[in-house]
């Protein structure tokens, strides 16, 4: 079989572009109704989620699952937000994930002890579940 001197496959294998990974998203909040519905939303968009109901389990869940971005509600019964926002800036600097506060503590003071904590963007209850979505489309993975 003769060659034309160029393997085809090669040439072509070359133009294309690897997969683009799958946006990972760790979603804390204690309301099951609310943490489900945007788990259910972000997966339909394509996103790789992991769901914690408890902020004591935060610091570990980054570690192993290695979010893109945190979602985490600021009221949480066993631990506050600020304070975990505070901890993961502490444990990863500006490797953090990107950390969004979602949550219905919406005061200029909240506003304001949220990005003093780490948190990079704040997102009040009720949100519009496809606003937040558009907002998470234009992120890129980590």
């Amino acid at each position: 079989m003769e060659s034309g001197g160029k393997d085809e496959g090669i040439e072509s294998r070359g133009a294309e572009q690897p997969p683009r990974r799958a946006l990972r998203i760790l979603i804390v909040d204690d309301n099951r109704d609310s943490l489900l519905t945007l788990g259910m939303l972000c997966r339909h968009e394509g996103m790789e989620v992991h769901m914690l109901r408890r902020g004591q389990e935060v610091p570990a869940a980054v570690a192993q699952f290695v979010p893109d971005v945190v979602l985490l509600d600021i009221g949480l019964p066993d631990r506050s937000g600020f304070d975990l926002a505070e901890e993961l800036t502490e444990l990863y600097g500006e490797h953090r994930p990107l950390l969004i506060a979602v949550t219905a503590y919406s005061s200029e003071n909240e506003r304001e002890m949220a990005r003093v904590s780490g948190f990079h963007h704040f997102i009040a209850k009720p949100y519009n579940p496809q606003s937040l979505l558009r907002r998470l489309s234009v992120l890129k993975p980590r």
